[in-house]
């Protein structure tokens, strides 16, 4: 009588799932029926990030007739970083994918990048899309906020949602449950041995993507918040510069009042004073935002609360 032997899977595919009930169970199958035909053991972790359709639903039945999937479901929409981080931390594979739940990233690719990153011996590759199709806005957002990180990081902004991510790895990022949580730039904390491969990516089988502008706005912001000090370093610089500039046209506005007695307008005070103040403001907000950051990671607001799972 032969006994069961439970074997490590060598492939975990992480998938944070938002309002997908319509294509989540046909990618499940499409991934499974490709590695099962590669004989290879695996595993499908789907995270559902606070769905407001029937995606839990779904993942409860898929993982009533495949064995090889695990189902989380966290207590509300705590953003696609944080459910990728959720599944990532329950991933036990080699090798772990991270992929997107609408199709955008063909199941096909997942060998194809495996071996990429096997044969570079990488740490982290990243599938980055070979034409670009999206918006000219959310272009512009992206291309900032690559710009901006790299100013900090050489290394950043080259990445996407499409990853390979070796276990050791992705092991360091169990113990990273903060609020504030960017997943490329906490991956860069622990490795450079980075390489990209340029794929076609499929297109969008979900209703409705699931980031707007607001949450776009907001990823980029705590993005900030975590990896850079840039906004500091531009405060000081411009309050400098100001400085500089008001110490300098002081000199100029008394030197006409003591050799020519000239009387000024308001005009160019009252904009001074408006400048300054709106100036200082800004500083502050900055300011106010690394301080209630620091107190929001003082108190550990968790990353991610799970609310049931399968």
């Amino acid at each position: 009588m032969s006994e069961e032997v439970n074997v490590s899977p060598e492939i975990s595919i992480v998938i944070p799932v938002f309002n997908s009930a319509n294509c989540l169970e046909d990618l499940v199958r499409e991934i499974s029926s490709i590695l099962n035909f590669s004989n290879k053991n695996f595993e499908i972790i789907l995270v559902d990030d606070g769905s407001k359709d029937k995606s839990w639903e779904i993942i409860k039945k898929v993982k009533g007739y495949n064995k090889n999937v695990k189902g989380f479901l966290l207590g509300r929409n705590f953003g696609q970083h944080k459910a990728t981080l959720c599944g990532i931390a329950h991933a036990t594979g080699k090798w772990v994918v991270t992929m997107d739940d609408d199709f955008e990233h063909p199941p096909v690719l997942i060998l194809h990048l495996i071996e990429k990153a096997e044969k570079a011996k990488a740490d982290l590759l990243y599938g980055i899309p070979a034409k670009g199709k999206k918006s000219f806005t959310r272009n512009l957002i992206s291309g900032f906020f690559k710009f901006a990180s790299k100013m900090e990081n050489a290394d950043a902004g080259k990445g996407s949602s499409l990853r390979v991510i070796s276990q050791n790895v992705a092991a360091n990022l169990h113990n990273h449950h903060s609020h504030l949580f960017f997943l490329d730039e906490i991956l860069l904390w622990y490795t450079d041995n980075i390489v990209t491969e340029k794929v076609d990516f499929g297109e969008h089988k979900k209703d409705l993507s699931g980031y707007n502008y607001p949450k776009l706005l907001s990823l980029s912001k705590n993005l900030y918040m975590i990896s850079t000090t840039m906004p500091l370093k531009l405060m000081k610089f411009t309050g400098f510069t100001v400085s500089a500039f008001s110490f300098l046209m002081g000199l100029y506005y008394l030197f006409h009042k003591i050799f020519f007695a000239t009387t000024k307008g308001y005009t160019s005070l009252i904009l001074s004073i408006l400048f300054s103040a709106g100036l200082i403001l800004l500083c502050l907000g900055i300011i106010g935002e690394y301080l209630g950051n620091l107190l929001i990671m003082q108190n550990k607001k968790p990353g991610y609360s799970i609310r049931e799972k399968i």
